[in-house]
This record gives C-alpha cells, sequence and structure tokens, in this order.
C-alpha cells in the first residue's frame, strides 16, 4: 500500500515522494517527459534499455522520453522513493545557447549512464537542493513557485555538471556485448520483420538462449522490447503528421488491428486520440 508524503503538481512538473510496505514490480513503461527518481529505501533492480542498476539509498536514477524502464523488487522490504517529472517548457525560459541543462540527460545513449551514487549526490548538494523544493512545496505561499523553480535550476545545473566529470567507470556497459548489438540492431531496424529465427542466425546465438540472457540483461522479454519500440516509434510518426495506418507500416507491422491493439495497451489511447490531442 502507497502511502503519500509529498505531492506537488504544477504545469509541466509534478513531484512525488511515497512509502510503499509491500511493492510491487514496475511494469515495462516510459514517460513522455523527463524523470529524476531519488532512491530511498528498499531491495530493487532497476532496469533500462538493456542495463540493470542494483541501487544503493541516495542513488539517482535519470530516465528521458526515449528510455524503457522498469523495477522489479528483490525482496518485500519497504520501497522508499522520490521522483520529479518535468517537461522542456518547465525551464526553457532558462535555457541559453551557451549552455544546455538538459545536454547530458538527454544527449547520451539509451540506458548509458542514468545513475548517479549517492557519494556524488550528497557531495554536489544535490540531496540538499531537493529538501528545498520539497520544503518550499510543502509551504504554498505565493513565492512558492519562482523558490520551487530557482531551487530545480540550481539542482539540474548540479547534475548536468556531475554527469560530465563523473567517470562512469563502474556504468560501462557490464553485460554481453552480444546484447548491446541485438538493441542496437533492433533500434535502427523497427520497420523489418524481426523474429527470434533472424535474431540468430543473425548474431549466432541459439534463440531460446538469447530469450533467456535478454530477460536476464534487460528485464525485457526479445517481443515486449520491440513491441514497446515499435510503439514509440509511431507515436512519434503520428504527432508528426503520418496517418495511423502509414505509421503502423512504418514500424513493421503489417496487422493493423495487431498494431491498434499493441498501441492502446501500451499508451493508452487510440492512434487517432494521439493525433488529435
Amino acid at each position: 500500500m502507497d502511502t503519500p508524503i509529498l505531492r506537488h503538481f504544477s504545469p509541466h512538473f509534478y513531484l512525488n515522494h511515497t512509502k510503499t510496505e509491500k511493492p510491487v514490480d514496475v511494469a515495462t513503461h516510459i514517460h513522455d517527459c523527463y524523470e529524476l527518481f531519488y532512491f530511498i529505501s528498499g531491495d530493487l533492480t532497476y532496469y533500462i534499455e538493456g542495463q540493470a542498476y542494483q541501487l544503493s539509498p541516495h542513488d539517482m536514477i535519470l530516465t528521458n522520453s526515449k528510455e524503457l524502464h522498469r523495477i522489479v523488487f528483490n525482496s518485500s522490504h519497504t520501497y522508499e522513493r522520490k521522483f520529479i517529472h518535468f517537461t522542456s517548457e518547465y525551464i526553457s525560459a532558462y535555457q541559453i545557447d551557451e549552455y544546455n541543462m538538459l545536454s547530458h540527460i538527454e544527449n547520451r545513449k539509451l540506458g548509458h549512464f542514468n545513475r548517479i551514487p549517492a557519494s556524488f549526490v550528497k557531495n554536489a548538494g544535490i540531496d540538499t537542493l531537493w529538501e528545498n523544493i520539497e520544503k518550499a512545496s510543502r509551504e504554498q505561499s505565493l513565492e512558492t513557485p519562482i523558490l520551487i523553480k530557482s531551487y530545480f535550476i540550481q539542482l539540474l545545473i548540479k547534475i548536468n555538471n556531475q554527469i560530465a566529470q563523473y567517470n562512469n567507470k563502474e556504468e560501462l556497459r557490464k553485460h554481453d556485448d552480444k546484447i548491446i548489438a541485438i538493441l542496437e540492431y533492433i533500434n535502427k531496424n523497427l520497420e523489418e520483420k524481426i523474429t527470434l529465427d533472424l535474431l540468430e542466425q543473425q548474431f549466432y546465438v541459439n534463440k531460446y538462449y538469447l530469450c533467456h540472457i535478454f530477460k536476464k540483461s534487460t528485464g525485457f522479454t526479445v517481443i515486449e522490447y520491440i513491441t514497446y519500440k515499435r510503439i514509440m516509434k509511431a507515436s512519434e510518426l503520428l504527432t508528426s503528421g503520418y496517418s495511423a495506418l502509414d505509421a503502423s507500416h512504418s514500424v513493421g507491422f503489417h496487422d493493423y488491428s495487431a498494431f491498434y491493439k499493441a498501441f492502446k495497451k501500451i499508451t493508452g489511447v487510440s492512434p487517432k486520440q494521439l493525433k488529435e490531442h
């Protein structure tokens, strides 16, 4: 059961602090915004685009709007976390040509350098800035929105600078190079028919073993990963003007009904509703 500790909504910004006594796995999902996830307690593995992160208290996880992720709990220990969802619009007035606060969050290979270790969170004062944001949100005074945004801008700058300086040696890909190659192949060939037999032939690995190591390394089944990636790409095409039928064909769906069902299941809306939004 979730116990809300703090929630704060404003345009393009959402702050949440919650404790869960008996956590259940969080299914594969993606956000249409940026997420800063602050881990406090629990026993979990955070999977992002083929990378498995074992978290320690006060570690942070960063994800952008292109990265599939899911959470698997290794035990029923109490789970406490904080997160912020925000869009680029929230900080657009403070972006300048010479300095982009989102550059290191956005311009990464998918699944790379998502974790900021607790030591860096504390040494950079990121934890203090986050506490200031929470404190300001509780006060609900006239100056609250200004205070929250000012602290948040400082927090983003700290994160950006820390990622730039951090020589993520321990975060370099630790799993099989073959999985990395398969992930890259899938992302570059979404419009093609991708089957387990094809991957078996392409990468010289038994398809049953491939299924095993893919799920172990990424937290996703092969088919689940391909389907999510295709729906994500289709969403981009729809918002850029493609018809639903053309979008479905462009990402490798040759049966529109299968595309429609998968699209609605993953996004929660129909292709038509997304275009109209």
